[in-house]
């Protein structure tokens, strides 16, 4: 077989690669947490301290797990079918517990099961999103934040409605929507038996809804918070918050960290728990000492996340780490993993180099500079269709696809490059 044969049988190739890889990477499933294994983003402490509950990725599939508090008797209770079980809650008297049900739509459902993840029964129906449940003081209602799931996979400015807050019985009756104010967000759950209160956060600002008159208003502590904080919970005494926001020094950065701070409100002091230059989420008070559990996010900011469970001593900040004993969990579809990691857009972008190459090298020699050329005209359509998606369809649409005119320019200037070698190594030979 002659070298021209040799050159059309590998651009063949090459093209067709480049065409599978490309539609590969449009239709597959590019969900981060596909193959993912490792703790998922929501904790809980049982009443008497000696027990947490947290959902576990397992290869993609995440249900929720209990152990004792220092990572022993680690099992199972949820058994998800193409669904995401997340944020568990244990009851009051730690018989029951709550957790959230994710369907492949990212609409989420509310379920009440037993503390061994026996008879779970759901609480809200598939045309609500849940967002955030808790439960009352008498282990016999649950309190959570919903919207209509309709509004789940709408961009943001195209949802109608925003969250309220319900409750319902624990055998599911009675549900009852409590507020009807569209609020933007409702998280950070709180209730408060003593004043028959739910605490909620709703962006930067801390509400009360009042159970017995219906009333909302700003809860007493919101002004002493920082502008912009997140992940708020209250201690069983009411008398500290604790809340993660923007360290100081990370600020004039470019990558924002987030870490652990208390306010308590007998003294006004503020007092800063971690300094681990990643992020902090999901902050849970002990009930019967002063100490914290978080998830500290070692892979911040990027995707998947990947969370380590830590403590922390309120006096004297020291921190301590718990190792899960986690049951053998076994290895599923090694090859399918092998493919989603190798084809990406640096192979898309390698693949159309290479073919542009193979074809420069095969044309005239008079005509080397055409490929890059047509890869330069490629590349300013490109550009001129991202214009047109930002406009017409949608701003986010619009920057994927400049994205993509950015890349097939930078491959256009490689393929110049080569051109140019090419040209003088022939005349070199010649």
């Amino acid at each position: 077989m002659n070298k021209k044969k040799v050159l059309l049988s590998s651009i063949g190739i090459i093209a067709f690669l480049l065409v599978a890889s490309a539609g590969y990477l449009l239709l597959a499933d590019r969900d981060a947490y596909k193959y993912h294994t490792g703790l998922g983003s929501g904790i809980a402490i049982s009443n008497d301290d000696q027990h947490i509950a947290f959902s576990y990725y397992h290869n993609g599939n995440e249900a929720i797990y209990i152990s004792k508090l220092d990572g022993s008797s680690v099992h199972r209770v949820s058994n998800p079918n193409k669904e995401y079980h997340r944020q568990p809650e244990f009851s009051p008297d730690g018989k029951k517990i709550l957790y959230l049900s994710q369907n492949r739509d990212h609409i989420q459902s509310l379920f009440l099961a037993n503390r061994d993840g026996s008879n779970p029964e759901r609480l809200t129906k598939d045309t609500q999103h849940v967002s955030e449940a808790i439960f009352s003081s008498d282990n016999k209602t649950v309190f959570y934040a919903s919207t209509p799931a309709e509004n789940v996979n709408k961009s943001e400015g195209e949802a109608k409605d925003g969250l309220d807050l319900f409750s319902v019985k624990i055998d599911g009756t009675e549900i009852q929507q409590l507020t009807d104010r569209d609020f933007f967000s409702m998280e950070s759950l709180y209730y408060s038996s003593k004043d028959k209160e739910v605490f909620f956060k709703d962006f930067n600002d801390s509400n009360v809804y009042d159970l017995e008159d219906g009333r909302i208003y700003s809860a007493n502590f919101s002004s002493e918070l920082p502008t912009d904080y997140f992940h708020l919970t209250i201690s069983p005494e009411r008398d500290v918050v604790a809340y993660t926001t923007v360290s100081e020094e990370s600020k004039e950065s470019s990558l924002f960290e987030y870490d652990l701070y208390i306010k308590n409100f007998n003294n006004g002091d503020t007092k800063r728990l971690t300094d681990l230059n990643t992020s902090v989420v999901s902050p849970v008070f002990f009930n019967n000492k002063d100490e914290i559990l978080f998830l500290e996010n070692e892979n911040w900011p990027k995707e998947p996340e990947e969370y380590n469970l830590v403590t922390v001593d309120l006096k004297t900040k020291k921190l301590g780490e718990i190792a899960l004993d986690m049951p053998e969990l076994e290895r599923e579809n090694p090859l399918m993993k092998a493919v989603d990691y190798s084809v990406n857009g640096w192979t898309l972008g390698l693949l159309y180099t290479l073919l542009f190459m193979l074809i420069t090298v095969y044309i005239k020699p008079g005509k080397v500079f055409s490929p890059p050329l047509i890869s330069l005209a490629i590349g300013m359509l490109t550009v001129a269709a991202s214009f047109v998606f930002a406009f017409a369809v949608d701003p986010w649409a619009g920057i994927g696809v400049g994205m993509i005119a950015a890349s097939i320019l930078a491959c256009s200037a490689i393929l110049f490059i080569f051109s140019l070698v090419l040209k003088f190594y022939r005349k070199g030979v010649k």
